[in-house]
This record gives structure tokens, C-alpha cells and sequence, in this order.
């Protein structure tokens, strides 16, 4: 099952971005592919969560689904991602992976 780092999540859209383990694109989450952790909470994740996925395929492409976080595990410290970056221009259109993470 691949391994990756939630890079961005936008709450307000809820959806988001997993930068997979080693090389690869970021991968697109929305919140339906998520597994809640407590089911009386919204599936939310948090930039910076180690997360194991599967992937699955949505009306608009490819996407991660059973997103799982890894409990006890965070991603090494990451920066902080500016507001403007924290969501794409376009809901479900991937950003490059410079794009997200130039400062």
C-alpha cells in the first residue's frame, strides 16, 4: 500500500494533496476517500499526517482512496504552506510539485 505526506488540505473544499513516499506527482484526496478516524468527526487530514492509501480512479482522474492515517507518525517538519497555496485554483487540477512548494 503506498505511503505518503498530506501536503495541503483545504478544509472548506475538503480535499486535498498526498505527496507520495519517494518519487512520484502529488495525489489528488478528496474527503469521501478518506477513512474517518472517529465516526462522530468529519474526515479531515492535516498537512504534515503520514498516511497510507490506495489508488482509485474519480470522474475527473486518478485519486487516493482509503486514506488512512499512520497514528502515532507525522511527517518530518514541514514548512508551513501559504494560505494562497493551500488550495488550487482549480478544485481537482494537481499542482506541480514545484508549484507547491515554491515560498
Amino acid at each position: 500500500m503506498p505511503v505518503g505526506t498530506v501536503k495541503v488540505w483545504s478544509k472548506s473544499g475538503g480535499y486535498g494533496w498526498i505527496k507520495p513516499e519517494g518519487k512520484g506527482d502529488l495525489v489528488y484526496v478528496h474527503k469521501s476517500g478518506v477513512v474517518r478516524r472517529d465516526p462522530n468527526r468529519a474526515a479531515w487530514l492535516e498537512p504534515g499526517e503520514r498516511v497510507e492509501y490506495q489508488m482509485g480512479q474519480r470522474p475527473k482522474g486518478p485519486a487516493a482512496i482509503n486514506v488512512r492515517v499512520i497514528e502515532g507518525e507525522s511527517a518530518p517538519a514541514a514548512a508551513e504552506t501559504p494560505a494562497a497555496e493551500a488550495a488550487p485554483a482549480e478544485a481537482e487540477a494537481a499542482p506541480t510539485e514545484s508549484a507547491a512548494t515554491e515560498s
